[in-house]
């Protein structure tokens, strides 16, 4: 395992050990500022609970790009770039493109640019915007058309 995957799943692990003791030491109804703690420990799961291939496909959705554009950049077809959106929106529990943007839009920004490049598998938070070709991150999210099948 890479230092990136170690360093991804320990933050997962804190995250989850921070819910479970923030639900442990609230006596009957939480306040206002635990429900907040929650909130915020749920709402970042979104961010996590996403492929490197949808973080990709959601930078672009966050710019307003096109299925065809997602599919352009990513070297997949129309069909597949679809599938990363449907994927996106299933994670966040809504089904609208715009929907898909109001519920990640805030996450995304006020995550640090480190911490987003860790939970990606090392997608930086600006690959969109600064998308340069040939993209250095390919290997991260586009098909490899050319390496052989690992066969089991």
């Amino acid at each position: 395992m890479s230092k990136e995957q170690l360093d991804r799943i320990e933050w997962k692990l804190d995250q989850i050990i921070a819910s479970l003791l923030s639900k442990a030491t609230a006596d009957g109804m939480p306040t206002g500022e635990q429900r907040q703690a929650q909130s915020d420990v749920v709402q970042s799961d979104y961010l996590h609970s996403l492929t490197t291939k949808q973080h990709a496909a959601l930078q672009m959705l966050l710019r307003g790009a096109d299925n065809q554009e997602i599919a352009d950049r990513m070297g997949v077809s129309i069909n597949t770039a679809k599938v990363h959106v449907r994927g996106i929106a299933k994670k966040l529990g809504v089904s609208t493109r715009t929907q898909i943007i109001w519920r990640i839009q805030k996450e995304v920004m006020e995550t640090e640019d480190n911490a987003y490049q860790m939970l990606t598998g090392g997608l930086p938070k600006d690959w969109d915007t600064n998308f340069t070709s040939p993209d250095p991150f390919v290997g991260l999210y586009g098909e490899r058309k050319n390496e052989p099948k690992n066969q089991s």
